[in-house]
């Protein structure tokens, strides 16, 4: 590999060194200090058939200088400006928003936002630069538009399309960025034609690591008072809550008898209008609040000169009024999307018109902003607005009205709170006895047959070692959240239960008798996105879809310390996080005296004892290629 640095004869030795830099830079950056620098000084060189060859020439044809400098070279060209686009999912369309900057605010490394695609037109070349954490929509969209605007304007044979990835740019691209770079280590003091890779015997840096998370005290739990103090407030400043499911193309508004009950193939829209505060509003709430309120003042102002023309004196108690108000109606658009949904559903429901029409009704009256949230990855907000009777079921929602035809069989839920009331969910799990345990209460649901028809039987089943809330909360879901049974019976662990409870879990086998792992499991994350290696914690309320595939994850459970490997984590990663893994245990034993024992788990190959400590463990998606 060999990179040629070219010097004209007139050229300045301000440009010689700042062509030298760039391509030590590209040597770094994209030939990993393996390309071999060839600086040619002089026209006379003999190396001149080396440069001229790599252009359309022959390298045996080489051209003659004119030897008349160009005085103005500077006055008479102009560095085309270069622009840069923000590839936008818009409603019911694809936006292409120019993003400004100019002399005193130039175009940095911060506008380019990881979850974002964006296009760079410098006139020579346009860029595709693909965030890291970018949708598979947008990717797609960029590289079609990309080809559409090379072709819009003139411009030289040479211009090409360049796709970067976040992380990986290309020296070419980072050069339109004020001050990108890292500064490359290059002695100026050598001969121009000696300039090599930085010498082996320069120290290595060291490298940076981030464990604070693994010596911080687990957080710990909201009361059950102030639990009910936030469900009680949120509840209070909804104002109202409509709810559809997404079935294909269609939206279908939800019976109130199926409010709180989702299932994992679908995805839900609710439509959640609330007071807030206004200095909480976010920048995109406050500039649509800005725009309604010029809005309204308008009108009035049109109102009042249409009508009479004495109330200018009028209207200072209204403004005082107004003054004093310090909250707002917001309308929150929740996304929930099941975990086996399909994963267009989103861009679908971006591009649609029903998002269309809800921006534009809603949006008139009030701001409006989306959120999506994934299954067991809701905020304890959106969970209060059930009142705790939050129900997921596997599988697809039916579409005629009795949910289990033509093949009925046994459900078996599992109802838990991780880490306070507010995040209490009832998931239906395999219909095993297996995954019973005495510190949970569960909820099985039985065909049966009554007089000829068929019908259903719910067994409540309360763990002996059970917590009040969690009793009282079960018996409420199974007596009021399923409406399509015949009879409710509550069972308590050890009294009797009925032959029916056992045999439609297989049989009576053993199962744990106690979840003491409840109050100190603690689930890390561990990962160099950052550019260096940093362990963080997940919050108390996780789940399945917190293990990261790109990343490796310490589970501590009171007894055992796992560490589980993603399939596309790092080498670097798993090493670290390794190491990590052992640190922590060292210091929980040197702070407890207890040793806890370390296992590595790979993803696919997880043991019940570890699914266990999962609440509605289920088997996970075939990963398809580039898949965002």
């Amino acid at each position: 590999m060999d990179i040629v640095v070219w010097y004209g004869k007139l050229s300045k030795l301000t440009q010689q060194k700042k062509t030298t830099l760039f391509a030590e830079k590209i040597n770094k950056l994209e030939r990993k200090n393996k390309a071999t620098i060839t600086v040619i000084t002089k026209y006379e060189s003999e190396k001149q058939h080396l440069f001229f060859s790599m252009l359309e020439g022959d390298g045996e044809t080489i051209p003659e200088p004119s030897g008349e400098k160009v005085e103005d070279f500077e006055d008479t060209y102009s560095v085309p400006t270069p622009k840069l686009y923000e590839v936008h999912l818009g409603v019911g369309y694809l936006e292409l928003p120019q993003l400004e900057f100019s002399v005193n605010r130039p175009m940095t490394q911060e506008m380019l936002r990881t979850q974002r695609v964006y296009l760079l037109d410098t006139y020579t070349d346009v860029f595709v630069w693909v965030g890291a954490h970018s949708d598979r929509l947008l990717r797609a969209a960029a590289a079609k538009l990309s080809g559409e605007i090379l072709k819009m304007i003139k411009r030289p044979t040479t211009a090409i399309v360049n796709t970067c990835f976040e992380g990986v740019e290309s020296a070419l691209f980072r050069s339109f960025f004020h001050k990108w770079d890292d500064v490359v280590a290059v002695d100026f003091t050598r001969a121009a034609d000696k300039v090599v890779a930085p010498s082996a015997t320069e120290g290595k840096e060291e490298m940076k690591v981030d464990l604070t998370a693994l010596f911080i005290k687990r957080e710990p739990p909201m009361s059950p008072a102030d639990c009910t103090e936030y469900r009680e407030q949120w509840k209070e400043n909804l104002e109202t809550m409509s709810c559809f499911v997404m079935e294909g193309k269609n939206y279908t508004r939800l019976p109130a008898g199926e409010q709180g009950h989702f299932y994992t193939e679908n995805c839900y829209i609710f439509l959640c209008t609330y007071w807030m505060f206004i200095s909480d509003f976010n920048d995109d709430l406050l500039e649509q609040y800005v725009i309604l309120q010029k809005k309204q003042s308008t009108g009035k102002k049109r109102t009042e000169e249409g009508g009479n023309g004495d109330g200018e004196g009028g209207s200072e108690d209204e403004e005082e009024e107004e003054e004093e108000e310090e909250e707002a109606l917001v309308c929150r658009v929740y996304f929930w999307q099941g975990r086996d949904a399909s994963k267009v559903c989103w861009p679908q429901y971006s591009l649609s018109s029903f998002r269309a029409k809800i921006r534009e009704k809603i949006g008139s009256k009030m701001p409006v902003e989306d959120e999506r949230c994934f299954q067991q990855q809701e905020n304890v907000k959106f969970l209060s607005y059930f009142n705790g009777k939050f129900i997921i079921h596997k599988g697809k929602r039916p579409a005629n009205s009795d949910p289990e035809a033509p093949n009925p069989r046994a459900r078996l839920y599992q109802v838990r709170q991780n880490g306070n009331i507010l995040a209490q969910r009832c998931v239906e799990i395999g219909c095993s006895s297996l995954l019973l345990n005495s510190g949970f209460c569960y909820i099985l649901k039985v065909p049966a047959e009554k007089d000829g028809d068929m019908c259903y039987i719910l067994y409540v089943w309360i763990g002996s070692r059970s917590s009040e809330e969690l009793m009282n909360a079960s018996v409420e879901i199974g007596k009021e959240a399923f409406d399509d049974v015949d009879t409710v019976s509550v069972l308590y662990e050890g009294t009797n239960e009925p032959d029916i409870f056992w045999s439609a879990l297989g049989g009576r086998r053993p199962y744990d008798n106690q979840a003491d792992w409840m109050d100190v499991i603690r689930l890390f994350r561990c990962s160099n996105e950052r550019g260096y290696f940093a362990v963080s914690e997940k919050c108390s309320d996780f789940c399945q879809d917190d293990l990261s595939d790109e990343d490796v994850m310490i589970l501590d459970s009171g007894t055992d310390v796992f560490v589980w490997i993603g399939e596309e984590s790092s080498d670097v990663e798993r090493k670290l996080a390794l190491k990590s893994a052992q640190l922590y245990q060292q210091h929980i034993q040197d702070l407890s005296g207890e040793a806890r024992k370390l296992s590595i788990v790979r993803r696919g190959k997880e043991n019940l004892k570890f699914i266990k400590l999962f609440h509605g463990w289920g088997p996970f998606r075939a990963r398809t290629k580039n898949s965002s």
